[in-house]
């Protein structure tokens, strides 16, 4: 486009299951730098790659599924940041990489800069002599934060936080008591699957294992606690098929209920928000005799998200319905009595809903507005409204809204929440913020070579 706007035409388009992000300026202005990159199968590919002015002649400048950002140093020099492999995958590190300056073809091979710990080198930006780099050392993290609903759910007390850890904690579903909610954490290394009272400091363990479990469930006969679980796969490696496993809520050993197909993110993936969300996912409702529910969408180029139903010790069942949508985009939950899911579609301008019936019909859709950017959603614990998390680059606001609208802001927060989850008697919202803590650091002098 031109400098007022005008003229705004497409240069690039990209393939199915690709997205491209990040377009900057080459330091000549004859090239266009992006990031381009695909999920499939747990696994990411990300490449930096450049094109002319008209779209045409794409050249590679570096491949990496660990690449995370770049800064250019002098003329034909690329600095970028590349994230470390598991159980360093939140750590990065800088890489040079020397190119034609005209053609944007690399010359050589990348080369290590810094071998350190306990950084992140994110937004790293040169000064014009490049003598001098300077960079956001950013974590992130999250947690389980408890708020008390009052006003028969109209209201929410400022959330406190309950999990005390300083590693990866995401909530999942409540015991029948209403007072213990179920998480998992990855503070061994991987995740696992724990239980804690609100009253507590201390959570107590239910399912360790070197394997990945996220996603915690009651059964509808209150008899199991279910969860998903992955093998951690070498790096590069594709992931292996997941289960949803099984164990006693009374205590004993897991066995599986079921496979599932796909993973629901990127694995070692460093972003925190990678490790919550996504699709295959499921939900158990709370009225014993109904069938839980599992969400699936296991191509990333397929943009369709199948939900079927399945009981915890007969396995699958029969398919229920099809949501056509880009399952990056997509939130969902499944109401308390298992007749009907809530979905929300991520959108900058739009805050729909739709509320389909599993045994039939035509989706009901409400707007929220003027809350759009819809991250999360959870339903009240009598079924009859929504809380939902409308996000923005000032923060996330907490909605509770009715099932024909009329939505009204319970909490506003400078955190990132990603997940909801409320309580069998509807007294409280447990939900997972990423908060993050970050401060700029220089290195002076930079290697000009």
């Amino acid at each position: 486009m031109n400098a007022d706007g005008s003229q705004a035409h497409p240069l690039i388009k990209t393939d199915p299951g690709f997205h491209l992000f990040k377009p900057t300026w080459f330091p000549t202005s004859k090239r266009i730098a992006y990031f381009r990159y695909r999920i499939e199968n747990g696994q990411a590919n990300f490449t930096l790659e450049s094109r002319n002015l008209q779209g045409a002649d794409p050249v590679a400048l570096v491949s990496s599924p660990k690449i995370y950002d770049f800064a250019w140093a002098q003329p034909g020099r690329l600095i970028y940041t590349a994230n470390e492999f598991r159980p360093n995958q939140f750590d990065s590190n800088l890489w040079q990489l020397h190119f034609d300056p005209e053609t944007g073809k690399p010359q050589g091979q990348p080369q290590r800069l810094t071998d350190w710990t306990g950084f992140s080198f994110s937004d790293p930006q040169l000064t014009a002599d490049a003598k001098r780099l300077v960079f956001l050392n950013d974590h992130g993290q999250s947690d389980v934060y408890i708020g008390e609903l009052t006003q028969n759910g109209a209201e929410l007390k400022s959330p406190q936080r309950l999990t005390l850890d300083d590693r990866l904690d995401w909530p999942g579903a409540w015991l029948a008591d209403g007072k213990t909610v179920l998480f998992y954490s990855d503070r061994n290394g991987h995740f696992d699957i724990y239980k804690q009272a609100v009253t507590d400091r201390d959570p107590q363990s239910i399912a360790t294992a070197t394997t990945d479990k996220w996603n915690p469930e009651i059964s509808p006969d209150a008899k199991w606690i279910l969860y998903t679980e992955w093998p951690i796969p070498a790096e590069g490696a594709a992931v292996p098929s997941g289960k949803i496993m099984r164990a006693p809520i009374a205590g004993g050993p897991a066995e599986p209920a079921m496979e599932i197909k796909g993973y629901p993110g990127i694995a070692s993936s460093s972003l925190v928000l990678n490790s919550s969300g996504g699709f295959p996912s499921f939900r158990c409702p709370r009225r014993p005799g109904a069938d839980c529910v599992v969400a699936e969408a296991p191509s990333a180029s397929e943009k369709q998200i199948t939900f079927t139903a399945f009981d915890p010790v007969q396995g699958r069942k029969s398919e229920l319905t099809k949501v056509a949508a880009d399952p990056n985009e997509v939130r969902w939950d499944l109401s308390p009595d298992g007749t009907r899911i809530a979905v929300t579609l991520f959108d900058y301008k739009e805050g729909n809903v739709e509320i389909h019936p599993l045994a039939g019909g035509t989706p009901q859709k409400i707007s929220v507005l003027p809350y759009p950017e819809l991250v999360a959603v959870a339903w009240s614990a009598d079924g009859q409204s929504l809380y939902l998390d409308s996000y923005s680059s000032r923060g996330t606001t907490i909605i509770h809204s009715s099932l024909t609208g009329d939505p009204k802001p319970l909490f506003k927060s400078t955190w990132e929440i990603f997940s909801l989850s409320v309580s069998p008697d509807g007294h409280y919202l447990a939900l997972g913020p990423v908060i993050y803590n970050a401060n700029a650091w220089t290195i002076a002098p930079f290697p000009v070579k």
